[in-house]
């Protein structure tokens, strides 16, 4: 990062913003009529970065790693066979999948390393990714003269996925080979088996016809509003108004989930091997549909450059999605200029926008630059600029213009100013999606390959549904539907991302007619005015004028969440601290805002919280079984101190129950009435967390975990209509979470409801 500071640095010299900005073509055509010294100088410093970014390849050490690795995991997989477990046969495969990573490009040895992994997969009973390991493996160039035992275990998974198209496929390669006895009787049994198959009645899946029916429409404003969403009926909570599926995200931080799909809870992930272990899949499947965009991204990804540009990268990667789309339009076109105008005329072709394709919605939403400072404007110049000349210098994704009238320094020019629009575009509408990932995972370990947490395929052990309970964001991804909705920190809608999908739920009742909103910021439960206020200001350039901070106390429900009952004895009244005086921030518990007092309102005296220092004293000693009793008096005692559902309530509760699970993971035995206690406090954090933040919320179901699995290992009382209320909150998970969910529940607590 700081070696593409300093080149921006040097480039900024070089360039100047004098006439201001007009748009994103003018501004290129303006860098690309600098003097001609000062334009080679700007180029070369950014293609010097570039060369000097390739990191060094030593096939021979990678080829080193990956067989140590699979000479353990062969080790760890002999011993799963003579012990019979399943724990060691998915640790073996942990130990497959790191020589798949460590094999990098060295393909016969990453070859064999699908081949044993599939060999493991088989066994523990992930049929489908077994079987994408073995074409893996295949394609890698894996030996001839054991290609027979890959081809027979793709064929195995192809009758326990009841694919009998492939199963007719491997049998009948299978058939012109000379096997032995042992492999012959396999084949024998396989074809018995796919007769069996073909005799079985079609299993036809009956599903309710779903009405297309959409529940919102879009109208334009001449003025400021701009387009905006409004419900065509009236709508009641809960429902869902519309869903989105986006061809464009990308992996914040970098984090290894498919580039593809989204998905997190892999097992069997698939690298690229060119790119020193930056891009995983989690299916060939997923693999194939992404090679589009990622034959002009690998070389970038070897390079790790993508993670210096931030929301630029997600705006090329919109280029290079949208582009084929795009280009038939511009097939007559013979200069730049001609060419930008009428990509400028597709953005403002009046079309319904329900019905525009994402590449169209795309180009016509809002952009902010022509608002941005001058510093951040040049940031994102250089930028594009820096992409372009990537995609020049290191693809061949020019060749593809090669046929059309304009020239290729026309297309550059263009690409460069597409970059820049949809860079600007993203500040304004871009989205970050959010997932459920396991607490403390390294960043090369892959949830579903943890012997300690799963009996079987997708099914948790008892009690460690709580790994999942940590929300985190995992995507800055394109939704332009969704960006239709305009700003209010009370939303109508309440988002459920899934993977690059969204769904889009009525966050409350909406009449016909009204207008549909969603929140750019945190929420008017979750923050003060003026935190809300001033982002939206700086990064969206406007002053929020929504219902809630119009009115003439716009903080009192936040507020409602720090009321606090004095502790002075002389005192002992409610109040709420003065924001005003606090300096807007009453978190006072953060290291951070030490030097914030909380000063009651009514005495004028500082309260010493000297309860929630003993309260933090107690959660170190919690594995003692007399400390955590005064644990857990302690934070029943909080209602002395802190007033209904005071914010600090849920985060002391989430500290305790943390704690607890801790010394539970690690091996300390809590009697019953702990059990009953630790399910007691989660029970009022999940109604303080309904309260500000939704039952439906994130947040609540990330802390329901830890209740589930309570529950599941029988260790507090329950009943029907509770578990039943918690199982509904499933439906607003991803797919790969519901699935885990909905196993966990049927394995080990609907028994409880009978």
């Amino acid at each position: 990062m700081e070696r593409l500071a300093r080149v921006f640095s040097q480039q900024d010299e070089l360039i100047t913003l004098d006439t201001g900005y007009k748009d994103e073509f003018e501004t290129f055509k303006a860098l690309a009529s600098l003097p001609a010294d000062k334009l080679q100088r700007l180029q070369q410093l950014a293609l010097k970065l570039q060369q000097d970014l390739e990191q060094p390849h030593d096939r021979k050490r990678c080829t080193e790693r990956s067989r140590n690795l699979r000479e353990e995991g062969n080790l760890v997989f002999r011993g799963s066979a003579t012990g019979s477990s399943q724990d060691a046969v998915l640790n073996a495969c942990r130990l497959y999948t790191a020589a798949v990573f460590e094999a990098e490009d060295a393909v016969d040895e990453l070859s064999l390393a699908f081949a044993n992994r599939g060999m493991a997969l088989q066994e523990y009973g992930y049929y489908r990714e077994a079987y994408d390991d073995c074409a893996n493996a295949l394609e890698c160039g894996y030996p001839e003269r054991l290609r027979h035992k890959v081809i027979m275990r793709q064929a195995y998974c192809a009758w326990k996925l009841k694919n009998m198209a492939a199963l007719e496929e491997h049998l009948d390669c299978l058939e012109q080979l000379q096997l032995n006895e042992s492999f012959q009787q396999q084949l024998d049994n396989l074809k018995q088996k796919l007769n069996l198959l073909k005799n079985q009645p079609n299993e036809q899946e009956t599903q309710e016809k779903v009405e297309d029916k959409a529940l919102a429409e879009i109208l334009t404003d001449p003025g400021q509003r701009g387009r905006y969403m409004v419900a065509k009926e009236t709508i009641s909570k809960g429902k869902v108004i519309f869903s989105e599926r986006a061809s464009c995200f990308v992996p914040l931080e970098q984090l290894l989930i498919c580039q593809q799909c989204a998905a997190s809870l892999m097992s069997a992930p698939i690298p690229c091997p060119k790119c020193h272990q930056r891009v995983v899949y989690c299916s060939r499947k997923c693999r194939e549909a992404h090679s589009a965009i990622h034959k002009f991204e690998c070389a970038a990804y070897r390079k790790d450059l993508l993670r210096l540009l931030g929301v630029s990268h997600l705006a090329l990667r919109l280029v290079l999605a949208y582009i084929p789309y795009i280009m038939p339009h511009l097939e007559e076109r013979t200069t730049a200029k001609d060419i930008w105008d009428e990509i400028m005329n597709l953005a403002r072709k009046p079309e319904a926008s329900e019905n525009a394709p994402e590449y169209l919605r795309s180009l016509r939403m809002v952009s902010l630059l022509g608002q941005a400072s001058k510093a951040e404007l040049t940031y994102h110049i250089l930028c594009a600029n820096f992409l372009q000349l990537y995609l020049k210098g290191h693809t061949d994704f020019f060749d593809q213009f090669d046929s059309l009238s304009a020239s290729t320094e026309d297309w550059q020019l263009i690409i460069s100013s597409l970059i820049l629009r949809f860079a600007g575009q993203l500040l304004a509408n871009g989205h970050v999606g959010y997932a459920l990932l396991p607490v403390g995972m390294e960043p090369k370990e892959f949830v579903g390959l943890q012997p300690d947490l799963w009996q079987k395929p997708r099914h948790l052990k008892r009690g460690q549904l709580h790994i999942l309970s940590h929300s985190e964001l995992i995507t800055a991804i394109n939704l332009p539907y969704l960006s239709l909705c305009n700003h209010s920190c009370e939303p109508s809608i309440r988002t459920k991302f899934d993977g690059c999908s969204v769904v889009n739920y009525a966050a409350k009742d909406i009449l016909d007619g009204e207008e549909i909103f969603n929140c750019y910021t945190r929420n008017y439960m979750n923050s003060l005015k003026l935190q809300r206020c001033e982002p939206l200001k700086d990064v969206y350039k406007f002053e929020c004028a929504c219902a809630k901070c119009t009115k003439t106390d716009p903080d009192q429900n936040y507020l409602s969440f720090h009321r606090y009952r004095c502790e002075k004895p002389n005192c002992r009244q409610e109040f709420v601290p003065d924001a005003r005086v606090q300096r807007n921030n009453l978190i006072w518990w953060l290291a951070s805002n030490a030097e914030n007092p909380i000063i009651c309102t009514v005495c004028q005296e500082r309260q010493d919280f000297a309860w929630y220092n003993e309260f933090l004293e107690l959660i170190w000693s919690c594995a003692d079984s007399s400390k955590r009793q005064d644990l857990f008096k302690a934070f029943n005692d909080l209602d002395k101190w802190l007033v209904d559902y005071h914010s600090l309530k849920r985060i002391m509760a989430d500290e305790l129950v943390t704690a607890c699970f801790v010394e539970i993971d690690e091996g300390t035995s809590l009697d019953e009435s702990d059990y009953e206690n630790l399910a007691g406090i989660i029970r009022k954090q999940l109604e303080g967390t309904a309260t500000q933040c939704g039952d439906t919320s994130m947040e609540y179901i990330a802390r329901m975990t830890y209740l589930w699995d309570i529950i599941a290992q029988k260790k507090c009382r329950t009943n029907e209509k509770e578990l039943l209320q918690m199982k509904g909150k499933v439906e607003y998970l991803a797919s790969e979470h519901r699935e885990v969910f909905l196993n966990y529940y049927n394995d080990f607590i609907e028994q409880q409801c009978k």
